[in-house]
């Protein structure tokens, strides 16, 4: 049967023309194997090639293989290629060799059937290792999806409640350091109970998206972050807005909401789908946190409703 797998690159640095072929016997027929004579030729090849394992050769004129290895191991390209030495002096060089970054050590006389061996193991420890490697990173890159998904709406695609307590906690923070004004927006949907009484909570759920995907257009600032605060209820981050401008984007809001003209015969302000909202703004002084924050936004919401509904209620604080 054809292997289809790609064979593995062995790059042989060594100036000693009978160790490159013993070498070459030992290794062409399951490996393709490339050749340098010198450090600096080997360092050029195998920034080229990029060869999945390196034989060195310790004692060579001009650059020995010492300082190869640690030329390897500084160019990020090279630095994770295996370096085994080929060395007759294996005891006084040992620590050194490793303390430059090669993983073992060969002998000379070269062994034919010790080098094959030691090959072999060394790439199937790298395959596994780089296995491992991909593994990890795979399972953070899903753990990352997961913590993504526990903060998400799976309704509306907008950030969750539990996302919204610890976006809002940040910016309080971040609104007392800076001095910066912060708005908050809070809004629910009118009569949403008659809604699905009356056309079914299938109906109801799509009123729902069709407001996350209104607030996903209308807040497109980095910093704005809308949000399902709970059931038929919305909030808006606004961090660094001023009063007059988060009163404007509300109203934005309401006004757009009634533009998509859902149909809501039990509603008593409209003939359509319509939003109550309450606006706070006011610096993050001493006191005024994120439960303050949500506190005053939804005392300005039931005002509005209070009040007729279909409204926006704004209050902003003095420092």
């Amino acid at each position: 049967m054809q292997n289809n797998h790609p064979r593995h690159k062995i790059l042989v640095i060594d100036d000693t023309p009978a160790n490159i072929s013993i070498l070459n016997e030992t290794l062409k027929e399951q490996y393709d194997v490339f050749f340098a004579t010198c450090g600096s030729e080997g360092l050029k090849v195998a920034a080229a090639l990029l060869p999945d394992l390196i034989l060195l050769d310790v004692m060579m004129p001009g650059m020995d293989g010492f300082q190869v290895c640690r030329r390897l191991k500084e160019n990020g390209a090279t630095a994770r290629i295996p370096v085994i030495f080929v060395t007759a002096m294996v005891s006084q060089e040992e620590e050194r060799g490793l303390e430059c970054g090669a993983i073992d050590y060969l002998t000379k006389p070269i062994s034919p059937p010790v080098v094959a061996i030691r090959v072999r193991n060394h790439l199937e420890l790298t395959r596994r290792s780089r296995m491992l490697e991909a593994l990890s990173e795979e399972l953070a890159r899903k753990n990352r999806q997961l913590q993504q998904l526990a903060r998400m709406d799976g309704l509306t695609g907008l950030a969750n409640r539990r996302y919204l307590d610890e976006t809002l906690d940040a910016e309080v923070r971040r609104a007392q350091r800076c001095g910066t004004p912060l708005s908050l927006i809070l809004c629910d949907i009118d009569f949403f109970k008659r809604y699905n009484d009356r056309y079914g909570h299938q109906a109801g759920d799509d009123a729902l998206r069709q407001i996350g995907k209104l607030l996903t257009r209308l807040f497109q600032r980095g910093s704005d972050f809308p949000c399902r605060y709970g059931g038929e209820e919305f909030a808006v981050i606004l961090p660094e807005t001023e009063p007059d401008q988060a009163a404007h984007l509300a109203e934005l809001l309401r006004r757009a909401m009634c533009q998509e003209a859902l149909p809501h015969d039990c509603s008593e302000v409209a003939d359509c789908v319509t939003l109550s909202l309450g606006v706070v703004t006011a610096p993050a002084a001493e006191g005024r946190t994120a439960q303050w924050f949500l506190g005053q936004a939804d005392a300005l919401l039931y005002r509005s409703k209070n009040e007729g509904r279909n409204r926006v209620s704004a209050v902003s604080f003095d420092p």
